[in-house]
């Protein structure tokens, strides 16, 4: 995304998850205030591919990564139950978890395709407003 309004030397290619999640809440105040605009026809393709992408996360690989919350074929040895405990807890229980990475995802997807939603709005908005100041003109 690039924006004509957007800071010279902002980072482009973000180096976490944190990063870009804060860089999508960026793009969504822009577009709030009505910096940020973009085509209708790109903005809903745009939009409609990140709802595809969301759907694609929350309903196969979260539950998918769910499932590895409760695996088996470790043995009955305390070291292989200790061991069966430690990627349970990577897949689903941990900070830095199968299932809390997706979540991260999921919140950059849901900021992407609520920009997009409200970046094609405004545009919207703008367009009826400069036609009804338009046709409201004495000419």
């Amino acid at each position: 995304m690039s924006n004509a309004n957007e800071p010279a030397g902002s980072q482009q290619n973000p180096a976490s998850l944190d990063d870009a999640l804060a860089q999508w809440r960026g793009y969504k105040q822009k577009a709030e205030a009505g910096e940020f605009r973009m085509d209708h026809q790109i903005g809903d393709a745009l939009r409609n591919r990140a709802e595809v992408m969301l759907k694609g996360l929350e309903d196969y690989l979260l539950v998918k990564a769910s499932d590895l919350g409760q695996i088996s074929g470790f043995g009955t040895l305390p070291s292989a139950e200790a061991l069966k405990k430690k990627f349970e807890n990577k897949a689903v229980n941990d900070s830095d978890s199968a299932v809390n990475q997706l979540k991260k995802h999921i919140d950059v997807v849901t900021l992407m395709r609520d920009t997009y939603a409200l970046s094609i709005r405004k545009l919207s908005d703008t367009d009826q407003a400069n036609a009804s100041q338009f046709n409201n003109t004495d000419v």
